[in-house]
């Protein structure tokens, strides 16, 4: 798997083989090979405690509804010719929270419309509106894996991601008091700041 970095440590040298060759699996199975671009991963086995920490690679960019449909203001309505109904529902989800049910109405599967009244207008910018954020799901798949390449039976666990940095910590038991400063050494020696 190609990462800019790529480090397991682990005092019991058999351990970072079997942990290195677990990630790649895992990785690859989740299709995560090509969004993860720096991941190391610590094994203590004496206190027992599993930390991950990385980086994603290119984000995919946010998905806007200008990106998959025209946006036409006319007189007290708001038209959107849908061009691709991959969004669609996020869109519908995203409308009827925005403006309430009763204002959206979708009278073919290539059309909505927005009521656009004086005193509840509908905002002009609505073609950047954002309808899905990819790196969601990206970031939702990424905790699972990482979850599945812990030892099994580490059920004690914390996670974060900010800005395409993330990490993950597991264990028997409750996790140690130093966690923040392992994670911010580990973040160090792949060059980069902790979350």
């Amino acid at each position: 798997m190609p990462l800019d970095h790529f480090v397991v440590e682990s005092p019991e040298a058999w351990a970072v083989q079997a942990y290195v060759d677990i990630a790649n699996d895992v990785l690859l199975d989740h299709n995560l090979g090509q969004a993860v671009a720096k991941l190391h991963i610590e094994i203590d086995p004496v206190y027992p405690l599993f930390i991950a920490v990385g980086m994603l690679g290119r984000l995919p960019p946010l998905v806007r509804l200008r990106d998959f449909a025209d946006v036409t203001f006319e007189p007290g309505k708001v038209k959107l010719g849908i061009n691709e109904e991959t969004h669609l529902a996020s869109l519908l989800d995203r409308l009827w929270r925005q403006y309430g049910k009763n204002r959206v109405e979708q009278p073919d599967r290539w059309t909505v419309e927005i009521s656009d009244e004086p005193d509840l207008p509908v905002d002009r910018d609505l073609a950047d509106l954002v309808v899905s954020d990819p790196t969601e799901g990206l970031v939702r798949d990424l905790i699972y894996a990482l979850l599945a390449i812990a030892p099994e039976g580490f059920r004690v666990r914390e996670h974060r991601y900010e800005d395409g940095r993330f990490w993950l910590a597991s264990s028997e038991n409750t996790l140690p008091e130093d966690l923040p400063a392992r994670i911010r050494a580990l973040f160090a020696k792949m060059g980069e700041a902790a979350p």
